[in-house]
C-alpha cells in the first residue's frame, strides 16, 4: 500500500483473505477509524503506521507477531486478535483508550498485573487460555469477562474487580467458587459444560439476577444458597435433583429445567414471582393442584410429558385448576396425547400449542374464548366440531396429518390466518372459510378444485402446495387478494380476467 494511494476520506478498510504485505507507516490515512486485517495476514506492524483516529483494529486468523509499546493508537478502543496470536503483551503496548480487548483461540499467556489498562470494560480470551488470573490483574473498570473452553484454573479471591457485572466460564472450568470469590456488583453468571461443584451458601452475590449451568451440574442447592435478587435460573441437562420448598428465591421470573429433569414439584416449590416455567424433554411428573404460582403466564413441557390415568383422578395429567389462570401461553411436548377436558386451560390463555403426538378429540367449551392462537402437531387428525375454536382465534396452525373437512361454522369470523398441513386434500366447502380470513396456506397434497365464492373477499394471501394443479375458475380468486403462490406442479392455462387487479404478487 503506497503512500498516499489511499484518500483521506477513507473511514474503514478490510484487506482480503490473502493480504500478507508489510504496511509502510504513512500508508494508512488519518481519517480511518476501522481497519480489518484478514486471514493470512502475519507482518509485524511498526510504531507509526496506525493513524491516531483508529477506534477500532481486527487482526485475521495467521497474525502471530509482537505488538510493540507505541504501536496501538491512543483512539483505539475495540482491538481483537485471530486465532493463532500467542504472544506475550508487553507492559504499555495497550492504550489507556482502549475498552474492548478479545484474545484468540491459541493465546496462552500469563497477563501479569499492571498489563491491561484501566480503561477496559470488555475481555475476552480464548479457547486455550488457562493460566492463573492474580489479584489487580484486571482492571477496576471491566464489567464484562469471558473465559474460553480450556479455562480451569482456581479463582483466587480478589482476582475479580469491584467492577464486574457479566462472568463467563467456558466448557472445562470445574473449580469450586468460595464466598467472597464473586463481586457483589456482578448480575450475570454463566458456568460452562463440565462445571459440577457444590455451590455453598454465600458464594453467589446480592446482586445476581440471571444464573446459568449447563450439561453436567447436578448438585442440591441449600436452602439460601440462592440470593433473592435472582430472577432469571437455568439448569443443564443433567441436573435431576429435588428443589425443596424454600429453595428458589421469590424473585425468581423465569425457570428453565434441562434435558433430564424429572422430579417431582413440591407445592410451595415454586415461587410466586414465577412468570415463566420450562421443563425439558424427560420430565413426566403429576403437576398437582397448587403448584404452579399463580403468576404463572408462561409454561412449557419437553417432549416426553404424558402421564397416564392415575387411580383416582380425572383422565388427564392436568387437573382441574392445576393451571393458574394467568397463564397465557402453554406448550406441551411432543409426547403428550391425553384428553383435555373442559374447564382444564386458563381463561387468560391466548397462545396453545400442541405437540407432534397429540391426537385427542378436542371437544367444546375446552378451549377458553381468551385464546388467539392455536397449533396442532403432526398427528393431530380430529373432526372439528362447530363451536369448538374459540370466538377470538386469529390464528390455527393444522399440522401435518390433519385430513378432515371443515364443516361451514367450524372456523370462527376472527380468524385472519389459516394453515393446512401436508396431507390435507379436502373439498373447501362454500362458507367454510371465515370472512375475516386475510392469509391461506394449503399444504403439499391439497389437489381440489376451488368453486367460485368459496375463498372470502377478506382474503390477501393465498398460497397452494406442490401437488395443486387445478384450474382456475373465473370468480374464484377475490378482488382483495395481492398475493398468489402456485406450487411445483401447477400447470394450468389462466385465462383473462381469472386474475384480480389487484395481485401484486404472483410465484
Amino acid at each position: 500500500v503506497p503512500p498516499g494511494s489511499l484518500p483521506n476520506s477513507l473511514t474503514t478498510l478490510t484487506f482480503g483473505k490473502d493480504f500478507n504485505q508489510v504496511v509502510p507507516p504513512g500508508s494508512l490515512p488519518n481519517s480511518l477509524t476501522t481497519l480489518t486485517f484478514g486471514y493470512y495476514f502475519n507482518q509485524v506492524v511498526l510504531p507509526g503506521t496506525l493513524p491516531n483516529n483508529l477506534t477500532t483494529l481486527t487482526f485475521g486468523y495467521d497474525f502471530n507477531q509482537v505488538v510493540p509499546p507505541g504501536t496501538l493508537p491512543n483512539s483505539l478502543t475495540a482491538l481483537t486478535f485471530g486465532r493463532s496470536f500467542n504472544q506475550v503483551v508487553l507492559p504499555g503496548s495497550l492504550p489507556n483508550s482502549l475498552t474492548t480487548l478479545t484474545l484468540g483461540d491459541a493465546f496462552n499467556q500469563v497477563v501479569p498485573p499492571g498489563i491491561l489498562p484501566n480503561s477496559l470494560t470488555t475481555l475476552t480470551f480464548g479457547f486455550y487460555f488457562n493460566q492463573v488470573i492474580l489479584p489487580y490483574t484486571l482492571p477496576n473498570s471491566l464489567t464484562t469477562l469471558t473465559f474460553g473452553g480450556y479455562f480451569n484454573q482456581e479463582v483466587l479471591p480478589g482476582s475479580l474487580p469491584y467492577s464486574l457485572t457479566t462472568l463467563t466460564f467456558g466448557d472445562d472450568f470445574n473449580q469450586v467458587v468460595p464466598p467472597g470469590t464473586l463481586p457483589n456488583n456482578l448480575t450475570t453468571l454463566t458456568f460452562g459444560y463440565y462445571f459440577n461443584q457444590i455451590v455453598p451458601p454465600g458464594s453467589l452475590p446480592n446482586n445476581l439476577t440471571t444464573l446459568t449451568f449447563s450439561n453436567y451440574f447436578n448438585q442440591v442447592f441449600l436452602p439460601g444458597t440462592l440470593p433473592n435478587s435472582l430472577t432469571t435460573l437455568t439448569f443443564g441437562d443433567d441436573f435431576n435433583q429435588v428443589v425443596p420448598p424454600g429453595t428458589l428465591p421469590n424473585s425468581l421470573t423465569t425457570l428453565t429445567f434441562g434435558y433430564d429433569f424429572n422430579q417431582v414439584i413440591l407445592p410451595g416449590s415454586l415461587p410466586n414471582s414465577l412468570t415463566t416455567l420450562t421443563f425439558g424433554d424427560h420430565f413426566n411428573q403429576v403437576i398437582l393442584p397448587g403448584t404452579l404460582p399463580n403468576s404463572l403466564t408462561s409454561l412449557t413441557f419437553g417432549s416426553d410429558f404424558n402421564q397416564i390415568v392415575l387411580p383416582g383422578t380425572l383422565p388427564n395429567i392436568i387437573l382441574p385448576e392445576t393451571l393458574p389462570n394467568t397463564i397465557t401461553t402453554l406448550t406441551f411436548g411432543d409426547d403428550f396425547n391425553q384428553v383435555v377436558p373442559p374447564g382444564t386451560l386458563p381463561n387468560n390463555l391466548t397462545t396453545l400449542t400442541f405437540g407432534y403426538y397429540f391426537d385427542q378429540a378436542v371437544q367444546p367449551g375446552t378451549l377458553p374464548n381468551s385464546l388467539t392462537t392455536l397449533t396442532f402437531g403432526h398427528y393431530f387428525n380430529q373432526v372439528v366440531q362447530p363451536g369448538t375454536l374459540p370466538n377470538n382465534l386469529t390464528t390455527l396452525t393444522f399440522g401435518y396429518d390433519f385430513n378432515q373437512v371443515v364443516q361451514p361454522g367450524t372456523l370462527p369470523n376472527s380468524l385472519t390466518t389459516l394453515t393446512f398441513g401436508g396431507d390435507f386434500n379436502q373439498v373447501v366447502l362454500p362458507g367454510a372459510l371465515s370472512n375475516s380470513l386475510t392469509t391461506l396456506k394449503f399444504g403439499r397434497y391439497f389437489n381440489q378444485v376451488v368453486l367460485p365464492n368459496t375463498l372470502p373477499n377478506s382474503l390477501t394471501t393465498l398460497t397452494f402446495g406442490h401437488n395443486f394443479n387445478q384450474v382456475i375458475l373465473p370468480g374464484t380468486l377475490p378482488n382483495n387478494l395481492t398475493t398468489l403462490t402456485f406450487g411445483y406442479r401447477f400447470n394450468q392455462v389462466i385465462l383473462p380476467g381469472i386474475l384480480p387487479n389487484n395481485l401484486t404478487t404472483l410465484t
